[in-house]
């Protein structure tokens, strides 16, 4: 690879995913398919058509609640087994055709479940309204999907699970401890952190902090999603909660993050990973936003992740991209964004750490940059 760094390149190029939507990564065609075999009312199943209703095509100017509304068709299919199955199946498919050796994939079970969405209605998706699946079976399909698309594939997928912010006050407090403790129960099976996701304004995170504080001492490490939305004296407030009151391993976006020199120093001694998407929807999240050289320059663990690629139209090439180019970035950067992410990972295993980044140094990562 040359300095700076083509679209071929990029996607040729060994990468790792750890904020990434299943909900937003299921790609139209799989839902059309889907949609037809169990069931699932679509606004048009014409594939053309489907994808200009499904993808966020002009995100500027568009409410928050309607970009969510984007991923009801998604979820409509996965309120089935069988669909549920098969989305999480193909994900890694998708992955490993893309050159992503390694990925976290994240999902509100909830959804798939008695805790529906504020903008999710079934009688609006379900043809015949879908029987409820237990939580515990939710989780076994999207883990069993995802391992047999790892032993088709080679490689790596773990799974976190979302607890959106509505929970609290529109089911109560079980409906948040009841995903902590599914969490906790498939610690040794795959899932490897809990995410706090959805509107950040509405519901910031101090109500949470003892369900997250429950998960101390486990392998289960939180990422909860922090400085996303709102104003930016907010977000910061909000990130400095997740950080010391949830003990945060990793967040979500962290948007002002480089407008405090105190919190960057912070979640580089914790090794706290910062999670962007240059191409996110969301209108605070821009790439002028985000500031990722003053983050470099300040060595924050900061990663480029995918989010909801198919939603947004944009792959984790295109992120990538996007970033170096907008940056005056090349190789050495792409490279050492790359070692942020492999040094951050939640890994299953000391052995599945080891296996993974080996992967990446046979393809051009220097070991040094890997923190051991």
């Amino acid at each position: 690879m040359g300095a700076g760094l083509t679209r071929d390149e990029i996607f040729r190029a060994p990468k790792i995913d750890l904020h990434r939507h299943l909900d937003g990564a299921v790609r139209p065609e799989l839902v059309l398919e889907m949609a037809k075999k169990f069931g699932v009312i679509l606004p048009t199943y014409n594939l053309a058509e489907f994808k200009k209703l499904y993808q966020i095509v002009k995100p500027k100017g568009m409410p928050i609640r309607k970009l969510f509304e984007r991923f009801a068709w998604a979820i409509a299919v996965m309120r089935t087994p069988k669909g549920l199955n098969q989305a999480a199946y193909e994900q890694v498919l998708d992955l490993a055709r893309e050159n992503i050796l390694y990925a976290e994939i994240r999902f509100a079970p909830g959804y798939h479940s008695i805790y529906l969405a504020p903008w999710y209605t079934p009688a609006t998706y379900e043809k015949n309204v879908f029987p409820t699946m237990t939580l515990d079976l939710i989780v076994e399909l999207v883990l069993d999907g995802l391992a047999r698309g790892m032993k088709e594939t080679g490689i790596s997928v773990n799974l976190t699970l979302c607890i959106p912010r509505e929970s609290l006050s529109m089911y109560g407090p079980k409906s948040v401890s009841n995903i902590v403790d599914l969490a906790l129960r498939f610690q040794n099976r795959g899932v490897v952190s809990l995410d706090l996701a959805c509107n950040e304004v509405a519901f910031p995170p101090d109500a949470y902090e003892e369900f997250f504080r429950s998960t101390w001492g486990s392998k289960i490490r939180r990422n909860p999603h922090a400085g996303e939305m709102g104003l930016n004296s907010t977000k910061r407030r909000n990130i400095q909660v997740c950080v010391d009151n949830f003990q945060a391993n990793g967040l979500g976006h962290a948007m002002p993050l480089y407008q405090s020199e105190c919190l960057m120093n912070l979640v580089r001694e914790k090794n706290i990973r910062i999670e962007r998407t240059p191409l996110s929807p969301v209108p605070e999240c821009s790439l002028a936003d985000g500031h990722l050289d003053i983050l470099l320059k300040h060595q924050v663990p900061v990663v480029i992740t995918s989010d909801d690629p198919v939603l947004m139209r944009a792959s984790l090439t295109d992120n990538w991209l996007a970033a170096l180019n907008y940056h005056g970035l090349g190789e050495k950067e792409f490279w050492q964004l790359t070692a942020n992410a492999l040094n951050t990972a939640f890994y299953r295993s000391k052995a599945e750490r080891k296996r993974v980044q080996k992967r990446f140094v046979e393809q051009g990562l220097s070991r040094s940059l890997l923190i051991k």
